[in-house]
């Protein structure tokens, strides 16, 4: 900071600057806080006082209509039993003397005409029509506010406007509680100027304050000649009705005059037996007229403020001048220690903190030159130090470099194409296995789209949503999982690869990677195989059939009898027949589910029935192994199944327990019903399944080794045929195995 461009202001100025403006912010600060404070308490004391005058004048209003309300309900009463005219016509007649407002008072029958009325207005009538008759009957005495223009006319009103009543009508009846009649009074509307004027006039006239008396339907009852009858939308109407009569307030709001007013408002709350009218009462006065004492305060907050910042100003600036100066004394020393000059610093006692500086600067001068030897020192050690730390961090990239490229040559002479993408969905790298296979070279796919490169057109719309959601959620259960896909090369031709997908998100590396393996050779082994099987299991199962039939009648003796050894070998081939069939018909079965051809009989059934039919076909061949089969009764269900296939599966669990039982071993065979599914459970005491085999044992052609296989029999494919049933059937298959122990069960859904 320079004063009018000469040398930079001293501290002395400084400081004069920081306390005026630190005093005149803390003044301002301080002003406004306490003008804040209490300007809001002063509104909010003006806000109190207008609800206060409209809670009074809801309180004159409820006790004005309840003295109203109760002499009339007490005169139906009186005159329940009076039968004679006169004496009615003089008690209307005293009510009516005894509070003027009452403009007409009559007594009807019960059928709606006036029997007897104040100066025999209406004698006569049918009134059976008028709201306060219907009202009456229906219990509900009090009536709002309404113009009567033929009562105007009777009154000798009718050239003025009409006049406004209340209506207050109660039921009378006979001695013996038959109905007699309605006694009905109107109240003139003027009553409700007298209460406006016991409750405003004592007020200042100065203020404007303007009081509003407003139906249940937010009519204007009573106020200003411009808004009476109309009807308002207004917050403080609003918030009154929510209140109910039990809580006041005031709120600013804006009239369709264009004006801001502050009102205060409350609701009539009724008295003792007295109902309530259901009125709101509003006080308003116009927002500037209103806060004019918040605003005159403000004003001499403003003036007090600035009279105080103008003192604290100059106290400041003289604090200032006395603090600096014996730090100008300070400055000069220092400016000749600068030039080399041989100084002491003078030591002042002005106050604490600039002695203590004085002594400072004297030992500061004796601790320079030693500091200087060690400061060079230091600067030599530094600059070893980085020549150090340089080399260590160019032999730090030279291996760095080096990984890169170990890692760019593996990738190279991969004999597997490998492909990256970034979170774009561009090409970053494409080894020469991808340039063999694919047909492309790296220099024209690297940037461009990958799925422009080698995704098919009509699954080019899944990868860009696949990769959309990965973006938006950072999920992608793909990644590490063995895909197999159909890509295209640079002709067009669709190439089946097997890959696992890779992932790198570390900004700013980001990528997906897969290396691509070529599949085709592979697919067709599986085709010529499948083409094979299907081929073999044809052609085979005609002349075993024939065989197994001849056999057969050879073995059960119906082609006369045979020698003891010659039925052994008979029946030893009749049984590894049966075998061959049994091997050739699975085969079938998996070729019709890979195929897609196998048909499924469905039906609603119980399933205890096909449990105990498939424990009946196994019977004969427990035996054979000496283990016997117990079915265990529990719980039946409805299922929608293939009967024979559900046959089928059970048939095979217990072929299995039962090779695998020892001998005098026992098999169960359970139903439970549980959380919408059926479970048959098949429990044995085998060996157990091991370890190692579990993984695959619902695999093809999977047993758990060759001698087991040569020694129990079995194809391998009655458990792989299993699960396609049952996820054909929209169920599970699975097992729990320990040594002494092994459970295999399926569940099925509940019809």
């Amino acid at each position: 900071m320079r004063w009018l461009g000469r040398r930079p202001a001293g501290l002395g100025a400084w400081l004069a600057l920081a306390f005026i403006v630190l005093s005149m912010a803390l003044t301002a600060a301080l002003t406004w806080f306490i003008g804040h404070a209490a300007i809001g308490q002063l509104r909010s004391t003006i806000g109190v006082n207008l609800a206060e005058l409209a809670t009074q004048t809801a309180s004159r209003l409820d006790r004005s209509m309840y003295e109203r309300h109760r002499e009339v309900r007490l005169m139906a009463a009186r005159l329940g039993d009076v039968t004679d005219p006169a004496r009615v016509r003089r008690e209307l007649d005293t009510l009516q003397t005894s509070y003027p407002l009452y403009s007409w008072i009559g007594l009807t029958d019960d059928r709606g005409t006036v029997l007897t009325a104040t100066g025999g207005l209406l004698e006569g009538v049918d009134v059976s029509g008028r709201p306060w008759f219907i009202n009456a009957q229906r219990g509900q005495a009090m009536g709002d506010v309404h113009e009567a223009v033929l009562l105007a006319r009777l009154l000798g009103n009718e050239g003025e406007a009409p006049p406004r009543f209340v209506d207050i009508a109660f039921t009378m009846s006979n001695a013996d509680g038959s109905p007699r009649g309605v006694l009905a009074a109107h109240l003139n509307w003027a009553w409700a100027r007298d209460v406006e004027r016991a409750i405003f006039q004592p007020l200042d006239a100065t203020r404007a304050i303007t009081p509003l008396i407003v139906s249940r339907d937010n009519r204007v009852l009573l106020g200003p000649a411009d808004l009476l009858g109309t009807a308002l939308d207004l917050p403080s109407l609003r918030q009154a009705a929510m209140a109910s009569g039990k809580a006041t307030g005031h709120t600013e709001e804006s009239w369709p005059d264009g004006h801001r007013y502050l009102v205060g408002y409350a609701s009539d709350r009724g008295l003792d037996d007295y109902p309530g009218m259901g009125w709101r009462v509003l006080v308003r006065q116009r927002l500037d007229e209103a806060y004019s004492p918040a605003s005159a305060l403000q004003r001499q907050l403003l003036v007090a403020g600035l009279l105080a910042a103008l003192v604290f100003s100059v106290l400041g600036w003289w604090v200032a001048r006395w603090i600096s100066r014996p730090l100008r004394a300070l400055t000069t020393s220092a400016g000749q220690l600068q030039q080399g000059q041989p100084v002491r610093v003078p030591v002042s006692n002005h106050y604490e903190e600039v002695a203590q500086l004085g002594q400072a600067l004297n030992a500061l001068v004796y601790r320079l030159q030693a500091n200087e030897v060690q400061l060079l020192e230091l600067n030599a050690n530094l600059e070893r130090r980085v020549n150090d730390r340089t080399q260590e961090l160019r032999k730090a990239f030279e291996q760095v470099k080096s990984n890169e490229q170990r890692i760019e040559t593996l990738v190279e002479l991969a004999q597997d194409p490998f492909v990256t993408m970034d979170f774009f969905g561009r090409i970053t790298d494409w080894n020469s296995a991808a340039e063999q296979l694919l047909g492309w070279k790296s220099e024209d796919v690297i940037g461009r789209p990958l799925e422009e490169i080698i995704i098919p057109a009509r699954y080019r719309g899944q990868m860009q949503a696949a990769l959309a959601h990965y973006l938006q959620t950072r999920e992608a259960p793909f990644v590490g999982q063995r895909l197999e896909r159909l890509i295209i090369d640079n002709q067009g031709r669709e190439i089946p690869v097997e890959m696992r997908i890779g992932l790198i998100d570390n900004p700013p590396v980001q990528l997906f990677s897969a290396f691509l393996h070529d599949i085709r050779e592979r697919r067709e082994i599986e085709r010529l195989k499948k083409e094979f099987v299907s081929t073999v299991s044809h052609e085979l199962r005609t002349p075993l059939t024939a065989m197994y039939g001849s056999l057969n009648l050879m073995a059960t003796g119906m082609a006369g009898e045979l020698p003891a050894d010659a039925r052994e070998l008979v029946q030893l081939a009749n049984d590894s027949c049966e075998r061959l069939i049994r091997l050739i018909n699975e085969l079938l079965d998996i070729e019709k589910m890979d195929a897609g051809n196998m048909q499924y009989d469905m039906r609603r059934q119980p399933i205890e029935p096909l449990v105990m039919r498939a424990v009946r076909d196994t019977m004969a061949y427990a035996s054979h192994y000496g283990v016997e089969l117990r079915f265990l009764a529990g719980a039946d269900a409805m299922v929608d199944v293939d009967g024979d296939r559900i046959v089928q599966v059970v048939v095979n669990l217990l072929s299995n327990a039962t090779k695998y039982s020892p001998r005098g071993g026992m098999v169960d065979v359970s139903i439970k019903v549980r959380s919408g599914h059926v479970r048959v459970s098949v429990l044995d005491q085998g060996p157990g399944v091991p370890e190692a085999f579990r993984a695959r044992i619902f695999e093809r052609f999977a047993q758990a080794d060759g001698s087991d296989r040569r020694q129990k029999g079995g194809t391998g494919l009655g458990l792989a045929i299993c699960r396609s049933i049952m996820v054909a059937h929209g169920g599970r298959i699975d097992f729990t195995s320990e040594p002494g122990r092994t459970e295999f069960f399926f569940e099925l859904p509940l019809a």
